[in-house]
């Protein structure tokens, strides 16, 4: 269903989808600066490695149950139309829409995958000095050597794809004057003629997924080790 936004607005991101984006932004900062700190800290990044998981399995399972601005199949176009929305940016013409444009579209399949590629590598890693991911006593030395070199070059892989992401908000706050974060942080937008209000689902279903996904990972980093 649609959800009714103060006068003259539209609710275009539901709470789950605005929760899940803040949190995971503040875990992965938290996460890179306690694997720079090292020590007694990289436990903590290792914790704050699974409910970067948790969430991401969260947002897998939201992008196909989830409000229609927050489903894959709303705002994933193909190659064509992020190309379009370019020349758009660049003739000045271009259209503003609730939820993903075509190019930030594409920037979330890239964010999760990076992030994805960097959760699921550390449950392997081993640092042979004090650290090893949970799953690394179940797989070969080898491949706990390449999980490791792939966790550490997609690091910056990661710090390269939030740098760019930040650039682009501001950007498109600065040169386009379309405000990205408020969106995000209350959830609606100005509602303008001919735009349909996105279906919201339920909060409740959302809170099913997540403990779903949470549950998951605490099999896969507490029990499935010790089978």
């Amino acid at each position: 269903m649609a959800a009714a936004g103060p006068a003259g607005r539209i609710v275009v991101w539901d709470a789950p989808v605005r929760v899940f984006h803040w949190v995971l932004a503040v875990l992965v900062v938290f996460s890179f600066v306690t694997a720079k700190i090292a020590g007694a800290w990289l436990e903590w990044h290792m914790r704050s490695g699974y409910a970067i998981l948790a969430l991401l399995l969260f947002r897998l399972a939201w992008g196909v149950l989830g409000s229609s601005t927050a489903r894959f199949s709303g705002f994933v176009r193909g190659p064509g139309a992020a190309m379009r929305h370019l020349r758009d940016i660049a003739a000045k013409r271009h259209a503003v829409q609730p939820g993903h444009n075509p190019l930030g579209g594409w920037m979330v399949l890239f964010m999760v995958a990076v992030l994805l590629t960097q959760a699921i590598s550390g449950l392997f890693v081993d640092d042979e000095i004090a650290t090893q991911g949970p799953l690394a006593v179940k797989v070969s030395n080898a491949l706990v050597g390449r999980m490791t070199a792939i966790h550490s070059f997609n690091e910056w892989v990661l710090v390269g794809m939030v740098a760019l992401h930040v650039a682009a908000i501001a950007f498109y706050g600065l040169a386009l004057r379309v405000n990205l974060v408020g969106p995000m942080w209350h959830g609606t937008m100005p509602a303008s003629a001919g735009t349909q209000a996105p279906r919201i689902a339920s909060t409740f279903l959302a809170a099913v997924l997540l403990a779903i996904s949470a549950g998951f990972v605490y099999w896969l980093v507490v029990i499935f080790p010790k089978a």
